[in-house]
């Protein structure tokens, strides 16, 4: 999850399987993060920029956005450049921590996403 604001990495998460419900880890995340809650209209007003991926267009991801107060945006289709914050994160964050590496597990990835995290949002 990164913030279009100031393209700071809010929330970050690995997984095996990148359904809806690790989606949503990173977003709940950064709402922690920066506002402290993830409870009921956490954050009225805030807009999710996403893409049409099948986890962001299930009825329990937008029915929890929902619930936390948060406003669904969806890129335009075949125009990667409009959620483009978020493209560019993922990839540096691919070429730092994850291209050329061999991990045993998934906790191993999650550590050197979270060690890339923290060094991108320093740095």
């Amino acid at each position: 999850a990164v913030d279009h604001c100031d393209g700071m990495c809010t929330g970050i998460y690995a997984a095996k399987i990148g359904d809806r419900f690790a989606a949503l880890e990173p977003i709940s995340q950064g709402l922690l993060g920066e506002f402290g809650s993830v409870g009921a209209d956490a954050r009225r007003g805030l807009s999710l920029r996403m893409d049409h991926g099948s986890q962001y267009t299930s009825d329990d991801f937008r029915d929890q956005i929902k619930f936390r107060g948060i406003a669904p945006s969806y890129a335009f289709v075949a125009e990667p450049q409009t959620n483009g914050v978020a493209a560019r994160f993922n990839r540096t964050m691919k070429e730092h921590a994850i291209h050329g590496r061999i991990f045993k597990n998934p906790e191993e990835v999650r550590a050197a996403d979270v060690a890339s995290k923290n060094r991108y949002n320093r740095d």
